[in-house]
């Protein structure tokens, strides 16, 4: 009896520990190459169910847009800008299968027009993905 409390336990505690390393304080590396994957063309947006509950088109992307310039695109600048922007949607974006790191990318290109996979590409984290803990914001600077 005192054993299957034990196994009971165990299982719940590394539930628990599985649950709380899947935390949205990461952006993860799947969801920042998911577009490159199975991105969507325009014609496809139309014929792919999306369950993203985010219009990305409406959010405000003057942190990422207005920083972050090309032809070089400084890393510093750019990441920063982006996990502003993703980290507040890090659960949604995690989660591949909903579409919204498809949408969060196909706004971000078609507005700032940024080289696709930019992002994965010079925006470095830790063994998780990006950590958003350290998204720097803007408020009270304008």
């Amino acid at each position: 009896m005192a054993f299957e409390r034990s196994c009971f336990f165990l299982f719940f505690f590394f539930l628990a520990i599985g649950l709380a390393s899947s935390s949205p304080n990461h952006i993860s590396y799947d969801a920042l190459n998911a577009h490159m994957l199975g991105g969507r063309g325009l014609l496809e947006k139309f014929y792919v169910k999306n369950d993203c509950p985010v219009e990305f088109e409406k959010e405000d992307l003057s942190p990422l847009i207005g920083t972050c310039k090309g032809p070089y695109y400084n890393p510093l600048v750019c990441c920063n800008g982006f996990t502003q922007i993703a980290c507040k949607y890090a659960e949604l974006i995690n989660n591949v299968e909903n579409g919204c790191s498809n949408d969060l990318f196909f706004v971000l290109n078609k507005q700032g027009g940024y080289p696709n996979n930019l992002f994965a590409q010079i925006c470095k984290g830790d063994k998780e993905g990006l950590p958003c803990d350290k998204a720097k914001t803007n408020k009270g600077r304008h």
